[in-house]
């Protein structure tokens, strides 16, 4: 693999892993708790994310589990705002409650983190499809 390629891969890397770490942070500093049978599995996820580790196994599946208890909590504190926040930028000028901005905010870095976790997949997927491309020449 060229150099660029290397480095390109560790930026993207770098940034899939410093917004979980930043997610998993976040969600403790709101204080969210993780709701039903998966609360345990959901810890366990942001508490991987906390570590800087556990990327591998972090698949659409259990990100969107991960956002799915952020809207649902948001949407409990307040009707229609997690639907929102996890689908695009809510704009805080006018808000002045501190927890709904919090859990906004959440949202915010979740999507970060999903977006840059996409990347990530997308890059390695494109480097091995490149690769098996290239050994058929």
């Amino acid at each position: 693999m060229d150099e660029q390629t290397v480095r390109e891969t560790h930026e993207i890397a770098l940034k899939a892993i410093r917004h979980g770490r930043l997610l998993a942070q976040e969600w403790r500093e709101v204080g969210l708790v993780p709701q039903g049978t998966i609360k345990p599995f959901v810890l366990e996820l942001l508490h991987s994310l906390g570590e800087r580790h556990g990327l591998e196994e972090m698949d659409e599946e259990r990100i969107d589990l991960i956002g799915d208890q952020i809207r649902r909590f948001t949407n409990g504190y307040r009707e229609g705002l997690g639907d929102r926040a996890l689908e695009s930028d809510v704009e805080t000028e006018h808000i002045f409650d501190v927890k709904a901005i919090d859990l906004i905010n959440l949202a915010w870095r979740w999507r970060q983190f999903r977006n840059a976790k996409r990347s990530l997949d997308d890059k390695i997927a494109a480097i091995r499809e490149a690769d098996h491309l290239l050994s058929q020449v």
